[in-house]
């Protein structure tokens, strides 16, 4: 999970600029940043002995790091953290960009295909990126009734009725023998406390579930997952070869672990932040989302849409090392706009 920033390092202004100037570096040339190259460049009134002791409590700190064979610092996924929350400039698109992307915008509001597409093309141009554009849908799926039949001691059928009214229903083979009677009671007791929880809510809701209601709270979870990843499959996307094409990910077998989840359509679903607010962007850097296949990469999502009705999602992949200023503000702006769309869609 992303540290708040009061969970950040406490530093000084000259190891503050220090910072800023190697993330600045590293992300312009994805190369190590040795200390007599930031003297140099930045025109520092340090000598480099100095600047180097100072990288090196920025080590400590957890903030850079090293790769064993070069003498220069990269950041870690904190740095970039500590930068995001403290260093980074106002996230934003220069005012002839916004008129630009607005205009070509405007000319697509009869299709709804059409401005879905052009919001990917658009925002993996601005950040020279992989972009990830869900259709609009009513929220996640969230659960109105749970009804656990039994077919045999050890065997039952779950029917998911979810708040939208589509039906889900899933064979279970439980691990222990059950009556009707407590298969009943779990039914009423699942719909009680579960009605109107997606898919994160129920799995913490049930976290300390034991024996054949646990299986079952696992299965309610299954299909509220396999609703969401299904309404996935109309997902766009756009400039995937953007993202290949960097140092970062040369290596073969990392790069197809990559592309092929992002190919998955029905694991689209697991890169959505589970919750997010109005005008609100949601960073995860490397470590701090659970993909392991986008390990080295950051997920920069927004969400559009009219209140909490009819929401998708913008988004971008892209290594750690990225212009995360220009990427907030596109997520952000172009969201905004879909915003737009999605009202004179619905006629308000």
């Amino acid at each position: 999970m992303p540290r708040k920033r009061d969970q950040l390092p406490q530093l000084g202004d000259r190891q503050r600029d220090l910072l800023r100037a190697v993330i600045r570096e590293y992300i312009a040339t994805a190369q190590p940043v040795a200390s007599a190259a930031l003297v140099r460049k930045y025109r520092l009134d340090l000598s480099s002995a100095t600047v180097r002791n100072e990288l090196a409590t920025l080590e400590e700190f957890g903030l850079l790091t090293h790769p064993h064979t070069s003498a220069g610092r990269v950041p870690t996924d904190l740095g970039y953290r500590y930068f995001i929350e403290s260093l980074m400039p106002r996230p934003s698109l220069q005012p002839e960009e916004q008129v630009t992307v607005s205009h070509q915008f405007q000319q697509a509001l009869s299709n709804t295909s059409e401005w879905l597409r052009l919001a990917a093309s658009t925002l993996a141009r601005l950040t020279t990126e992989a972009a990830i554009v869900t259709p609009p849908a009513i929220g996640r799926a969230t659960l109105r009734h749970a009804e656990v039949v039994p077919i045999t001691e050890r065997r039952a059928l779950l029917v998911v009725v979810f708040e939208s009214g589509a039906v889900a229903q899933q064979l279970l083979d439980l691990r222990v023998a059950t009556t009707a009677d407590h298969l009943r009671s779990l039914s009423a007791r699942l719909t009680q406390t579960l009605a109107r929880r997606d898919a994160a809510g129920v799995r913490d809701a049930t976290a300390g579930e034991t024996g054949v209601d646990a299986e079952v709270a696992a299965a309610v979870v299954r299909a509220l997952d396999e609703h969401d990843a299904a309404r996935t499959h109309d997902v766009y996307t756009d400039g995937i070869q953007n993202i290949l094409a960097q140092p970062e990910f040369a290596a073969g077998g990392r790069m197809r672990d990559m592309l092929r989840l992002l190919e998955d359509r029905t694991r689209l679903v697991e890169l959505l932040p589970p919750t997010l607010g109005d005008d609100e962007v949601h960073v995860a850097i490397g470590s701090e989302h659970r993909l392991e296949p986008l390990r080295g990469c950051s997920l920069v999502f927004g969400r559009y849409g009219t209140g909490t009705e009819y929401l998708g999602y913008v988004g971008i992949v892209g290594p750690t090392r990225m212009d995360y200023a220009r990427t907030i503000g596109a997520v952000r702006y172009v969201g905004s706009l879909m915003s737009d769309l999605v009202r004179v869609m619905e006629g308000h």
